[in-house]
C-alpha cells in the first residue's frame, strides 16, 4: 500500500509546475468564480433577450391557456390530478398564471431563470467532478475551472436548448434537469465532505429532496439513481467496490431514490396516456409498452420494436444537431424504421456502438470524455428506448443529455489541442460559443409567433400533416380564412384516414363561412375517425341548431355530453337549444350544470337569467345577470338583460343605470336607448326621456313607439311648465 502511494506521488513529480497549478484553480478565488457565473448569466440574458414576447405554442394551449387545473393556485389537488408525475412544473405554471394570467413575459422570465440556474449547476457539477479522487488525477485537472466555465457557456448558449427555454411548456424538461443536476451536485459534494458529519447528512438529505422534486417534474429523471452510480464508478470509487458499498448512508440514499422512482413509475402506469410523451392526463392504459395507433401527427403505428430501431437514427440526429445546430425544427418528419437492416438504421446503430466502444476505450485515459458519452446515452434512455412515444423526435429531449455532449467535446478538445496551442483552443471555443449565441438569438425570432414558427416547420417538414394544420390555425386566428382552409385541406391530403382534428378545423371554417352542408360533412368525418370527439359533436350540433334541425342538434349535444361529461360548452349549447324551444326548465338545468363546471361562464349565467325571467323568477334572473357582470364588468348583454328585468319589476332607477352602462360600451345601441327612455318616463324625468326617444328616432326613424312616447313626455313637460 505504501509502495502504491509512492507511485502515485512519483507520477506527479516530473512536472511540479502543473502540480502547483491544479490546486490554484481547484480552490480558485470567490471573485473569479463569481465573475464566471456573472458572465454565464449575462450571456444567457443577452441571447434570450428577444424571447420574452414570444407567443404560446402547440401544447401551451392544453397545458396553460385551456388548463383549468392551474387556474386556482389554492386547489393543489386539481394540479396533482392533472398530471401527478409532472406536478412540480404545473405547480410553477399555476404560480405564473396567478401572477401573470396569460401574459407570456412572466412565463419566459421563469423559463430563462431556470435555464441560467441549470448552467450554474453544469458549472458546479463539472468543477466537483474534478475535485473527486479520480478527477484530481485527470491530465485536465490543471484547467478544471476553465473547462467548467466553457462547458457551462456551451450549455447556456446552444440553440438546441431554445425548445426547452423559449417553448414555455417545456419547462417540464428544464425543471427536471435543474433538480437532476442539483441532486447529483449535492450527492457528490456530500461524498467529498469527510470532516463534518452534520453537513454530510444535510447534503445527502438535500440530494434526496432534489431527486424527489425531479421525479415529480418529468419521467426522464427516473435515470437519476444510475447517474449516481455512474459518478461513483467514474470519479468517486478508488478501490474495490466493497470500499464504498459498505457505506450505509450511500446505500440508503440510492435505495431511497430507486424506491421513489418505482413508486412514481407505478403511479405513472395508472394515470398516463399512451407513451411517456402524451400530454395531460389522457386516460388509463394497460402498459406504457402498448403500441400507439395512428393519429393526426403520426399516420403510422408506433411499437416498442420500431420505436427502438428508429431511435438509433434519432440519436444520431441529436448528436448532429448538437455538433452542427442548423436545421432546427419543432416538428421533425421522422418515419419509423421497420427493419434493423435498413441502411440508415444499421449504420446509425454501428455508429452508436462505436461511440460506446470509444467511451470504454478512453475510460483509463480520460474519464471525462467517457463519462460524457455514458451520460448522454443514460439520460436519453427513458425517451429513446423501447417505450413507444407517438412523437419519434423532439429537440427538447436533448436538454439534460447535452451536458454529457458538451463535457466530452470540451474535454476532448483540451486533451488533443490544448497541449499544442492554448491560444488556439480558447479561440476555437470563443468562436463556437459566439456562433451558438448568434444562432440562438436568431432561432428565438422563429418562435416569435405562431405564423413565424409554423412557416419555419412547414418549410422543413413539407410532407408532414401536423405543421399544415397548426399553420392553418395560426392563419385562422389572424383572420386569414382562405389560407387557413388551404392548409387544413393540405393536412387532410397528407393524412386523410387519421387526421380527425384537420377535418374538425375545416368544418369550423366552413360553418363560419356559411357552408353548412360541407361543415356537417367534415364534422361527420372527424367523428367517424374519432367516435369520442366531443367538440366535433358539439360543433355539428351548432350547425344543425342554426338550421333549426332541433332533434339532430339535441342528439349531438347530448352525445357530446355523454362522451365528455365535463364539457361545459355542450351543456350551454343544449341549454340554448332548449331556450329556443321555450323549454325553460330544461334550459335552466343545463345552464346550471355549465356554471358548475365553469364558474366563470358568463354567457351561461346570463342566459340562465333570461330563462329565469321567462318563468317569472325575477330575483334569480337579476342575481344571474349580476354574477355575469361581477365576472366581466364590460358584459353588455348582462347589463341589458338586468336593466330589462328591473324595468319590468318597477325599479326604473336601477334600469336606467344599467341601460346607461350598455350605452357606455355600445353608444349606438337603439334598444338600450329606447328602454332608458322608458325608465326615464317612469321616473318622470321628461327632459331625459325626450332626449333618449329623439336619439332612438335618429337611429331608427320608423320607430312609432319612440315617437308616441316622446310626444307624451313633451306633453307632461308642458303641463309641468304651466
Amino acid at each position: 500500500m505504501n509502495k502504491g502511494m509512492q507511485k502515485k506521488k512519483a507520477a506527479h513529480k516530473p512536472n511540479p509546475s502543473k502540480t502547483h497549478a491544479a490546486p490554484a484553480e481547484a480552490g480558485g478565488s470567490s471573485i473569479f468564480s463569481a465573475l464566471q457565473l456573472l458572465l454565464i448569466a449575462f450571456l444567457g440574458i443577452l441571447i434570450y433577450s428577444n424571447s420574452f414576447d414570444c407567443s404560446f405554442h402547440l401544447d401551451d394551449r392544453n397545458s396553460i391557456i385551456e388548463n383549468s387545473a392551474i387556474r386556482d393556485l389554492s386547489d393543489v389537488g386539481a394540479i396533482w390530478k392533472y398530471f401527478p408525475t409532472r406536478f412540480i412544473p404545473y405547480l410553477t405554471l399555476a404560480f405564473n398564471y396567478q401572477l401573470n394570467g396569460l401574459d407570456v413575459q412572466g412565463y419566459h422570465a421563469v423559463n430563462l431563470a431556470i435555464h441560467i440556474i441549470n448552467a450554474f449547476l453544469v458549472w458546479w457539477l463539472t468543477a466537483l467532478l474534478f475535485r473527486t479522487p479520480n478527477g484530481k488525477q485527470s491530465p485536465l485537472a490543471s484547467r478544471q475551472r476553465t473547462i467548467a466555465f466553457i462547458v457551462a457557456l456551451l450549455f447556456v448558449s446552444h440553440p438546441l436548448a431554445t425548445q426547452s427555454v423559449t417553448y414555455i411548456v417545456q419547462r417540464l424538461a428544464s425543471l427536471a434537469t435543474l433538480f437532476y443536476l442539483l441532486s447529483l451536485c449535492l450527492y457528490v459534494k456530500a461524498r467529498l465532505s469527510e470532516t463534518n458529519a452534520r453537513q454530510k447528512y444535510g447534503l445527502f438529505a438535500g440530494a434526496f429532496l432534489a431527486a424527489l422534486l425531479g421525479l415529480l417534474s418529468k419521467e426522464n429523471a427516473y435515470t437519476l439513481p444510475f447517474a449516481i452510480v455512474l459518478a461513483e464508478l467514474f470519479f468517486l470509487r478508488t478501490g474495490k467496490p466493497s470500499a464504498y458499498l459498505k457505506d450505509v448512508r450511500l446505500l440508503l440514499l440510492v435505495a431511497g431514490i430507486a424506491l421513489a422512482v418505482f413508486a412514481l413509475y407505478r403511479g405513472f402506469l395508472s394515470t398516463s396516456g399512451s407513451g411517456i410523451g402524451s400530454g395531460g392526463n389522457a386516460g388509463n392504459t394497460s402498459s406504457v409498452f402498448s403500441p400507439i395507433p395512428p393519429s393526426g401527427g403520426t399516420p403510422y403505428t408506433v411499437t416498442p420494436t420500431n420505436y427502438l430501431m428508429t431511435q438509433f437514427r434519432v440519436i444520431v440526429n441529436y448528436l448532429q444537431l448538437l455538433a452542427f445546430p442548423t436545421g432546427l425544427n419543432l416538428d421533425h418528419d421522422i418515419r419509423p424504421s421497420e427493419q434493423l437492416f435498413d441502411a440508415g438504421t444499421l449504420l446509425s446503430l454501428v455508429f452508436l456502438l462505436a461511440l460506446l466502444a470509444l467511451a470504454i476505450y478512453v475510460f483509463p485515459k480520460n474519464r471525462f470524455i467517457s463519462f460524457g458519452i455514458f451520460w448522454f446515452f443514460l439520460t436519453l434512455a427513458v425517451e429513446s428506448s423501447i417505450i413507444p412515444i407517438s412523437d419519434l423526435m423532439f429537440e427538447h429531449r436533448t436538454y439534460l443529455p447535452s451536458f454529457g455532449f458538451f463535457l466530452l467535446i470540451t474535454a476532448g478538445i483540451f486533451q488533443v489541442l490544448y497541449t499544442k496551442s492554448g491560444a488556439l483552443t480558447y479561440a476555437l471555443f470563443t468562436f463556437i460559443i459566439g456562433l451558438n449565441s448568434l444562432l440562438t438569438f436568431q432561432r428565438n425570432k422563429v418562435w416569435k409567433d405562431e405564423l413565424s414558427l409554423w412557416n419555419d416547420v412547414v418549410s422543413k417538414s413539407p410532407e408532414k400533416a401536423r405543421p399544415y394544420l397548426n399553420r392553418g390555425v395560426a392563419y385562422w386566428t389572424a383572420g386569414q380564412t382562405a389560407k387557413a382552409v388551404s392548409d387544413y385541406r393540405k393536412a387532410i391530403s397528407l393524412n386523410p384516414e387519421h387526421y380527425a382534428s384537420a377535418y374538425f378545423n375545416l368544418a369550423v371554417a366552413e360553418a363560419a363561412m356559411g357552408q353548412a352542408d360541407q361543415a356537417i360533412e367534415h364534422y361527420t368525418k372527424a367523428i367517424a375517425i374519432s367516435p369520442d370527439y366531443a367538440i366535433a359533436y358539439d360543433g355539428r350540433g351548432v350547425v344543425y341548431g342554426n338550421r333549426k334541425e332541433w332533434d339532430k342538434a339535441l342528439q349531438d349535444f347530448s352525445e357530446a355530453i355523454r362522451v365528455s361529461p365535463g364539457f361545459a360548452k355542450a351543456y350551454y349549447n343544449r341549454g340554448s337549444l332548449y331556450s329556443a324551444r321555450s323549454q325553460w326548465k330544461e334550459a335552466i338545468s343545463d345552464y346550471t350544470k355549465a356554471v358548475e363546471l365553469d364558474p366563470k361562464y358568463t354567457d351561461a349565467y346570463c342566459n340562465r337569467g333570461v330563462a329565469y325571467a321567462n318563468i317569472g323568477e325575477w330575483d334569480l334572473s337579476i342575481s344571474d345577470c349580476t354574477a355575469s357582470i361581477r365576472i366581466d364588468p364590460r358584459y353588455v348583454k348582462a347589463y341589458f338583460n338586468r336593466g330589462t328585468t328591473f324595468l319590468n319589476r318597477g325599479n326604473p332607477g336601477a334600469a336606467a343605470a344599467d341601460f346607461s352602462s350598455v350605452l357606455q360600451y355600445t353608444p349606438g345601441n337603439v334598444l338600450a336607448t329606447y328602454n332608458r327612455g322608458l325608465a326615464y318616463l317612469q321616473l318622470k324625468q321628461w327632459d331625459n326621456a325626450i332626449k333618449d326617444f329623439t336619439r332612438t328616432l335618429q337611429l331608427d326613424p320608423g320607430n312609432q313607439n319612440a315617437y308616441t312616447n316622446r310626444e307624451f313626455a313633451k306633453s307632461q313637460l308642458a303641463v309641468g311648465a304651466k
